[in-house]
């Protein structure tokens, strides 16, 4: 499932492929990355997990998502147009990578941009919602 790239002393990076969320490029193809030492089996099983979050969780990812959009960002150009369900603001962003075994405490993290040009961070526990926002790597857990 994880296709390893690159297997330093730090992490691990590599790449899979993503059920629902996709690239800059439409792809479905997304990088892991893990922090070492790697436990492949807890690796992979990250990545089976997160490619079958439930369609309610989607669902509260793509409205969080719509939250952020709707705050602005760095291009002054972008306006949300109007959307008939959450899901369509994947339109309007994509995802480069997700992080497994962040602050060593099972979550997982997957980040991407914006076409108002701010990123967007999803971080994930138990396939369920953490935090979703900019602040991905120094949110708070404990608010």
């Amino acid at each position: 499932m994880i296709h390893w790239l690159n297997k330093q002393e730090e992490a691990w990076e590599g790449t899979f492929r993503s059920e629902f969320f996709r690239n800059e490029d439409n792809q479905n193809e997304l990088f892991v990355c893990a922090e070492a030492p790697v436990d492949t089996d807890y690796a992979e099983k990250a990545i089976e997990n997160f490619n079958a979050l439930p369609e309610d969780v989607i669902q509260e990812i793509c409205k969080g998502i719509v939250r952020l959009a709707g705050q602005g960002g760095i291009n002054e150009d972008f306006t949300l147009p109007e959307l008939s369900a959450p899901e369509e603001i994947l339109e309007y962003c994509w995802f480069t990578t997700l992080y497994i075994n962040v602050q060593e405490n099972g979550e997982i993290i997957l980040e991407g941009e914006g076409e108002w040009e701010e990123v967007i961070g999803i971080v994930l526990k138990n396939n369920q919602i953490v935090y979703i926002g900019t602040e991905y790597f120094d949110y708070d857990s404990e608010s």
